[in-house]
Order: C-alpha cells, then sequence, then structure tokens
C-alpha cells in the first residue's frame, strides 16, 4: 500500500548552540535513513525547496510497518507528520467505471 507523508519541523525544540549537534547527529543520520529507504524502492520524495519540510510516497504493507519505518527515522520525534493512505488509480478506474455501469443501467 502506498502513501502519502509529509513532514515539517518543529520549531523551537531546541536552543541555538546545540543546533550543530543536532545536525550532526539527528538530522544527517535522518537524512542517511531516507536516502537507505530509497535505494530500497520504499519511498520516493525529497525535501520542498527552501523550507524545513518534505514529502515522500512511502511503500508499506501496512500503517503498521510504515510506523515501524517512521519511527527508524532519528529526527521522527522532532517533525511533524501527516501520513494519509493512497488509493491506486487502478482501483479509481474500477470503481468509478462500476459507479457509470450502474448509473447508466448497464
Amino acid at each position: 500500500m502506498q502513501y502519502l507523508v509529509e513532514a515539517e519541523n518543529v520549531d523551537g525544540l531546541i536552543p541555538m548552540k546545540d543546533v550543530p549537534d543536532y545536525i550532526n547527529h539527528i538530522v544527517i543520520p535522518s537524512y542517511e535513513q531516507l536516502i537507505k529507504l530509497e535505494s530500497e524502492n520504499k519511498i520516493k520524495g525529497g525535501l520542498l525547496a527552501g523550507q524545513r519540510a518534505g514529502a515522500f510516497v512511502m511503500e508499506a504493507s501496512s500503517s503498521e510497518d510504515l510506523g515501524k519505518m517512521l519511527r527508524a527515522i532519528p529526527f521522527w520525534g522532532m517533525v511533524k507528520w501527516k501520513v494519509t493512505p493512497l488509493q491506486s488509480l487502478k482501483s479509481a478506474l474500477e470503481q468509478d467505471g462500476h459507479i457509470a455501469k450502474m448509473l447508466s443501467g448497464q
């Protein structure tokens, strides 16, 4: 199943003096984890240009599996996540085709 995953940095959680350590120990390892997931074809997406936010489509067998993958990203607790399940285009075509036939009396 595919999910649209949107992530936005939550401001004000760490003092400015701690930002270099945060980048080195949280942000960079998070990017590395996301790159690993991308190399495994589990996500496709990227950062929103000029923003501290990102979006990607994630492939997961279940919402529980998706949750495990997201929690494995080091900045999981420092980011506001929005997850939306996606319906496949093929499924939408089948459903809408069925509705059209039903409504036209076929």
